[in-house]
């Protein structure tokens, strides 16, 4: 929601599209949220609501639908969608609340608290329990007091080491979030490239199904008219359900990996998506391994992480050494005593007190060196896990600018290899050669197309790991 002060509320209202044809229900995102199945009297009674408090907007960047069909998504709206929905970011904002709300409770502890406070009761006791001579009771008597009191701590060290580790301990959740953040996004585009795989294959299979289809004719044709040969046709006919059934199992696999979208996503169960974009290829700036390196090591949200974990482990050091120090504190109370209510007077007590270890049994150094410890264990994973980004970034130039070359590569083969094809065909009509050299050049062209599809594929993978290396991520696929 949008414009909570004074004004009309304004909520984003976007893709509302038929989410089934045959039984006139909808899908509706309201301000982010979304409602599967939505039945159309509810759906236009809720506009007709919304009308007079609601300003709705429509963002081109929602996922669109045709009448009755899948849910469209691009690459971008797919990345989008999942950072708002996916369940691991939703834990992962979840884990951020939780460490603020801890960092709030570690600096209550430095802020004054009162009470308020009120009893009353009825005593009666043995005088000889104090002093001695004969039984003797006194009482009952009553008493009653109310009033408030409070303390607040004046000087303790260690509580404000716990306060400040509590703020590291909401930054390091916020960089954690953000990691979660990224691997959402990088498996998005994992998935989705390859869906686009997926679909290219299933394109080029189809492709090579109907020139088979027309080799196999050709050859029936030629059998028929006496220049052919029977081996010929059952060689092309062969030739043609091998890529039948190529193309079979490229239509299940775009099925299967649309499946995996949509669970990363968190879409309804029976809601279908498809995607609009395709492999492609693009002209990247020249890559300098020195700036990405120091761009990785600078922002990269696992350093982020370690960096709060080290300020963390050193404020933890110093919790544990600063116990050898005094704690001054300040309490008291104000209250109104007397037997009734009617005969009280004010009673209060104001008290400092000075808290100075003497001997603690070794506690207090046992636990500096306990946090000196993870000092030097956080010091080692940061080590670590420096070396693995920078091994992360340099691979990723290198496969970036390999698959690059692959790319050039497997588009010439593939035009060679369709020239191939072409240049058997004719000399197979022309009654030159069997049809061995077409079902050849045939072949060639599939792992021709195979390999242009796996570059491509490649290329768009590479490009995503070495924004995921550098902590960019999120950045490239989303702006």
């Amino acid at each position: 929601m949008e414009g909570m002060g004074d004004g009309p509320v304004r909520a984003r209202v976007c893709a509302v599209f038929p989410y089934n044809a045959f039984s006139n229900r909808y899908f509706l995102v309201l301000g982010g949220f979304s409602w599967p199945q939505v039945p159309r009297q509810i759906f236009f009674l809720l506009l007709l609501f919304l009308r007079g408090s609601l300003s709705l907007e429509c963002s081109a960047q929602q996922p669109s639908t045709g009448a009755g069909g899948p849910l469209q998504f691009t690459l971008k709206q797919a990345v989008q969608l999942a950072l708002k929905q996916n369940p691991q970011r939703v834990i992962a904002q979840v884990l951020v609340s939780e460490s603020d709300r801890n960092s709030q409770i570690a600096r209550s502890a430095l802020l004054p608290q009162a009470t308020l406070e009120a009893s009353g009761s009825l005593n009666q006791y043995n005088l000889t329990s104090v002093e001695k001579g004969p039984r003797k009771g006194v009482g009952p008597y009553q008493v009653i007091e109310a009033g408030p009191g409070f303390s607040q701590t004046v000087v303790d060290f260690p509580k404000i080491r716990q306060y400040q580790i509590g703020r590291e301990g909401a930054r390091q959740s916020r960089a954690d979030e953000q990691t979660t953040r990224e691997i959402v996004v990088t498996a998005v585009i994992d998935q989705y490239l390859m869906i686009l795989r997926a679909l290219a294959t299933r394109d080029a299979a189809s492709s090579r199904v109907a020139l088979a289809q027309r080799l196999y004719e050709r050859a029936s044709e030629l059998q028929k008219t006496g220049i052919g040969l029977n081996i010929d046709t059952v060689r092309a006919n062969v030739e043609l359900q091998n890529e039948r059934q190529n193309l079979i199992d490229a239509e299940t696999l775009t099925h299967t990996t649309k499946y995996g979208l949509a669970e990363l996503l968190d879409l309804p169960r029976d809601l279908d998506i498809d995607v609009t974009d395709r492999l492609d290829f693009y002209n990247l700036p020249v890559l300098d391994k020195k700036s990405l390196l120091n761009q990785a090591l600078a922002f990269r949200p696992e350093i982020l992480s370690l960096n709060s974990q080290q300020r963390s482990a050193k404020l933890s050091t110093d919790s544990a050494r600063e116990q050898r120090l005094p704690q001054l504190d300040f309490s008291g109370f104000w209250f109104y005593q007397g037997t009734h209510f009617d005969d009280g007077i004010p009673a209060y007590t104001y008290e400092i007190s000075l808290n100075f270890p003497l001997f603690t049994g070794g506690r207090i150094r046992a636990e500096e060196a306990r946090a000196k410890l993870e000092e030097d264990r956080i010091a080692e994973v940061r080590r670590q896990q420096e070396a693995q980004i920078v091994d992360q970034v340099k691979s990723a130039i290198d496969q970036l600018k390999a698959a690059r070359n692959s790319v050039d590569v497997a588009n010439l083969g593939f035009k060679l290899a369709q020239e191939e094809v072409a240049q058997a065909q004719r000399r197979f009509a022309a009654g030159v050669t069997t049809n061995v050299e077409v079902i050849t050049a045939q072949d060639a062209l599939a792992r021709a197309s195979d390999n242009q599809i796996a570059a491509l594929y490649q290329f768009n993978i590479s490009r995503a790991a070495l924004a995921r290396a550098t902590g960019q991520i999120e950045t490239v696929y989303t702006k």
